[in-house]
């Protein structure tokens, strides 16, 4: 996931937040897409996202992407396009943001960890930007 460079300075979600691939522990098949960012017109949250299936997730490696400009960003998994959102400049998502790579757990999103759980592994093959 990527969170925007200002979040030292204007805290989250003003800073924007970008989800490129995410999960939940108690479904791995399923892979969310998301943008949050502050709503200053309804001064709330705001959440954009979709989902897609990835059958074979946690056993094959995928091709997670991002094709991000100044008009749209759009969010793909084996290059096959499952979530857009437009971009304009009343929205955070026009300046520098991080990558972050985790795997969180627990939480009112990722739901109660089994007490026998022991480890988790996060294989990754490549991480590149494309300009």
């Amino acid at each position: 996931w990527m969170l925007g460079d200002s979040f030292s300075t204007v805290g989250w979600p003003h800073c924007g937040e970008i989800d490129i691939m995410e999960q939940t522990g108690w479904d791995k098949e399923t892979t969310l897409g998301t943008l949050h960012w502050w709503n200053t017109a309804g001064s709330n949250n705001a959440s954009y996202g979709t989902t897609t299936t990835v059958a074979n997730s946690t056993s094959e490696f995928h091709i997670y992407s991002l094709e991000w400009t100044p008009s749209f960003i759009k969010i793909y998994v084996d290059d096959q396009l499952y979530h857009t959102v437009a971009n304009s400049p009343a929205i955070p998502f026009n300046q520098d943001f991080y990558i972050i790579l985790n795997v969180a757990m627990g939480g009112t999103f990722g739901g109660p960890v089994d007490p026998a759980f022991n480890n988790s592994t996060m294989e990754i093959d490549l991480v590149k930007r494309v300009l």
